[in-house]
């Protein structure tokens, strides 16, 4: 099985002088620390997933509903659950790199986000993540109803997995 990984990341960090996501390919915020949380933000649902302290494994948690207006409190709740100190959110990229609609959407749903939540974020390109995702449950002899059931938070794995391997200077 092939996995898909893009490197590209962009970084956000809550402060007063500027908005918008600060993008980088060299270094991550300083105080971007493990453990992590990863959203695979779609238009209907969020999948969740996260690592341990050491980086060892990462693995889906939950799928929140966007529609829900209580979601980000919900992501709060397993943010304390789980001891994260920072997010790493995917960023639904085209394949020519380029951001669409979808990516508009996730930069929308991190600044709702954001204004109850002060952990450091992260966007990971998340090209084919979920086709990765989808080729990982079926591997495992799911179904399809089972597959539909776990697909966002196993892309959520998938992407910070991708931000992980990335980024090896957070785990050294």
């Amino acid at each position: 099985m092939t996995t898909a990984f893009c490197s590209t990341t962009d970084f956000t960090v809550p402060d007063t002088a500027s908005t918008a996501p600060r993008s980088t390919h060299d270094s991550i915020p300083e105080n971007l620390q493990l453990p992590l949380i990863a959203l695979d933000i779609g238009m209907k649902r969020i999948g969740v997933a996260v690592c341990d302290r050491m980086a060892y494994s990462c693995r889906g948690i939950a799928c929140l509903h966007r529609r829900d207006q209580g979601w980000p409190k919900q992501l709060q709740k397993l943010i304390r659950e789980y001891g994260s100190k920072g997010i790493v959110a995917g960023l639904p990229k085209n394949m020519d790199g380029s951001e669409g609609v979808q990516a508009k959407d996730a930069r929308a749903a991190v600044r709702e986000l954001k204004s109850t939540c002060l952990l450091p974020v992260a966007f990971q390109d998340e090209r084919l993540s979920t086709w990765t995702a989808k080729e990982r449950l079926y591997a495992q002899g799911l179904n399809e109803k089972k597959v539909k059931a776990k697909l966002d938070q196993t892309a959520a794995a998938v992407i910070l997995e991708d931000f992980l391997s990335a980024h090896p200077e957070l785990t050294s």
